[in-house]
């Protein structure tokens, strides 16, 4: 590929672009259920208990646990005596803690529900890069399902979404003898680090070569308030504005660091744009979470290609040189990298059975998530506990409910039988 690519101009970018906000968003739930009141989320500050008239369910249980967290569990008409526990992805600071469809999570509960699952989720007590309050959240669903259900359930999974791909797999690892398997859908599975670093350096890549397009720099926004549709403009205006501009993202994304995911011209816009944004939403609340101190390190990062370039030497080479010098250097806390790596790390120790899926390209959770997790489980000597998919499309949690639901069935049928599928 190279610098003359014809990419589109801003103008014809697809408006997809500008749906950024919808990676992990979601509007209310339209299914029977404790969450809906005239078509309002409404808080829960007390236990409430609805039977409905039809559907698959025969009681909905809703209600507050720990500071500030709101739970619900569905029970079945005919019980199938099994309990799935669902984690939730991503959610921005300043959005209600709630009760709320996302990434299709009602899809799945209702197609649980009519094949006889108790289903039960947590809002988690606070929103943003929640993975230790979401893990505690989480966990203690099971407890307060088995005070609804007619007996103790003879099997628990797990199915985990985007940020809460990475809770089940930390549970998984941790309470092997709790959970009988887990399903973890466009996973946050290599862990917290990888994650925040692969967008620190696309950020820092960026600012390097487009210095001052951008509020805040890589590790932080200081409170700085951007919209999406404000990122999307200043990212293409400095970009478009640049000679050199598709070049130079071209070779960010031909990075080691910060290999962008993407399937044609466009989408590496796309690609661009999405992780500048979604660092932008989690940034100042991973630096809150980590007591003020650094979360990104880049002072010893010498910028090299990747394992597919997108450039040829001779374009490439001079513009990785030119990001080596120019790119801002910062020096992660090492208390701010131990807590991404305490929340979470996977340690590889997979005692019961995961199916993971995942798009093929991910410009948010990239698919590699995939490849680290698969590494760390083959290292531990647990390969044959894990079984990965790829689904060949593009975006975030942008997958066929049928096929999140047909990855959980072939996970029960492998929980059931010990047959891998």
């Amino acid at each position: 590929m190279s610098a003359s690519i014809p990419f589109r101009s801003p103008l014809t970018i697809p408006l997809t672009i500008l749906a950024i906000t919808a990676l992990t968003a979601c509007t209310a739930d339209t299914n029977t259920g404790p969450e809906q009141s005239s078509g309002a989320l409404l808080p829960r500050t007390s236990s409430t208990v609805e039977e409905p008239t039809s559907g698959p369910w025969s009681r909905v249980v809703s209600g507050e646990t720990g500071p500030g967290s709101l739970y619900a569990i569905y029970v079945p008409r005919s019980w199938n005596g099994n309990l799935v526990t669902i984690a939730h992805g991503f959610r921005d600071v300043a959005t209600p803690v709630d009760l709320r469809d996302q990434d299709g999570l009602c899809a799945t509960r209702e197609a649980l529900g009519t094949q006889g699952y108790a289903v039960a989720y947590s809002s988690y007590s606070e929103n943003g890069f929640a993975v230790k309050d979401g893990a505690q959240r989480t966990h203690q669903l099971r407890g307060l399902a088995q005070q609804h259900l007619p007996s103790s359930p003879n099997r628990n999974y797990l199915i985990g979404y985007s940020l809460g791909g990475g809770i089940v797999v930390s549970l998984a690892e941790q309470y092997h003898a709790t959970y009988d398997g887990a399903l973890t859908v466009c996973g946050m599975n290599g862990g917290s680090l990888v994650q925040t670093q692969f967008l620190g350096h696309v950020r820092a890549l960026f600012d390097g070569y487009f210095p001052g397009a951008l509020p805040g720099s890589a590790i932080g926004l200081n409170g700085a308030a951007v919209t999406p549709a404000q990122i999307q403009g200043a990212v293409l205006g400095a970009v478009f504005s640049d000679p050199l501009g598709t070049a130079k993202v071209a070779a960010i994304a031909s990075t080691a660091q910060a290999p962008l995911e993407f399937s044609n011209q466009n989408q590496l816009f796309e690609s661009l744009i999405t992780a500048i944004t979604f660092h932008a939403r989690g940034v100042d609340n991973i630096v809150a979470l980590a007591h003020g101190k650094t979360p990104f390190g880049n002072d010893k990062t010498l910028y090299a290609p990747g394992a597919s370039p997108l450039l040829p030497p001779a374009t490439l080479t001079p513009l990785l040189a030119l990001a080596n010098t120019t790119v801002p250097r910062f020096a992660i806390d090492p208390s701010a990298e131990n807590y991404l790596a305490k929340y979470f790390t996977p340690s590889g120790t997979l005692r019961i059975p995961m199916v993971t899926v995942h798009n093929r390209w991910d410009p948010a959770v990239p698919a590699r998530h995939e490849s680290v997790l698969a590494e760390k489980v083959a290292a531990a000597g647990y390969a044959t506990n894990l079984s990965q998919r790829l689904h060949p499309s593009y975006g975030h949690c942008v997958l066929p409910a049928g096929y999140v639901q047909q990855a959980f069935t072939d996970l029960a049928t492998w929980v059931e039988t010990g047959v891998k599928p």
